[in-house]
């Protein structure tokens, strides 16, 4: 439920008032930024304005990457001119994109701005992605210039299933042969293994298949729990697809 009381429904009227005070908060906005200049105040940015409905009460946001600027200047020359009480207000760029809304990448509305439960789950940082084993790049930056909170939602799931997998490098026995773990598969609740000196000999293995063979290494479900396989008369791997002769 919204922080506030719903009264009633608006009327025409009443939002032929609030286009009036938007049109109203631009003309506060450009205000201020002309009082900024004018004052020689750098490296700020007013981007938004909020006006209540009796005018009384005007909240200004502004972006700077100087710290906190003296805004005085503008905050005076402000209340002299519109007779209100003036508050300015500085925004991240991660609040900057939450307040204003949009779409990122994948084509969603942006999470910030569509669900408040994204902000309070936690700082969304380059360890969280480092942690699920994606390369940091542009692709994991948002529209706001900081990691996406995407990469907060299947953390916990990362790192449920660390605990439970063996560690990279770490040599793992299947079926009499040993092999070592070189990257991961949370997905499918898999590690992939290097069984000799090829790239050919990597096979993507379910924890529950090592599980019996390794102390330690525990599947998702206990249900995936299973036993070693004997290999086949011609020493292939069970698990693997079966290979048909090219026509």
């Amino acid at each position: 439920m919204p922080p506030y009381d719903i009264l009633r429904v608006a009327t025409p009227e009443d939002e032929g008032e609030d286009d009036q005070h938007r049109e109203l908060g631009r003309e506060i906005r450009d205000e201020a930024q002309k009082l900024a200049r004018d004052h020689r105040v750098k490296d700020v940015e007013f981007f938004g304005c909020d006006v209540s409905l009796d005018r009384s009460y005007v909240e200004v946001k502004y972006g700077s990457e100087n710290g906190w600027p003296n805004l005085d200047p503008v905050r005076d020359g402000l209340r002299r001119l519109y007779e209100a009480r003036i508050v300015l207000r500085r925004f991240s760029f991660i609040d900057r994109a939450s307040d204003s809304g949009g779409c990122d990448t994948c084509g969603v509305p942006l999470c910030c701005a569509t669900w408040s439960g994204a902000r309070s789950m936690g700082p969304v940082n380059v360890r969280l992605a480092k942690q699920q084993g994606v390369t940091p790049n542009d692709k994991i930056i948002g529209c706001c210039g900081e990691v996406k909170c995407c990469m907060r939602y299947e953390h916990d799931a990362y790192k449920e299933f660390k605990e439970r997998a063996p560690f990279r490098n770490t040599t793992v026995k299947l079926e009499g042969e040993e092999g070592q773990v070189v990257d991961y598969s949370m997905v499918q609740d898999s590690v992939l293994v290097q069984f000799g000196q090829k790239r050919s000999d990597r096979r993507l293995v379910p924890l529950g298949r090592l599980a019996p063979e390794n102390p330690g290494i525990e599947p998702a479900d206990p249900e995936d729990w299973v036993p070693a396989e004997p290999p086949t008369a011609d020493g292939s791997d069970p698990s693997d697809p079966p290979s048909h002769p090219a026509p």
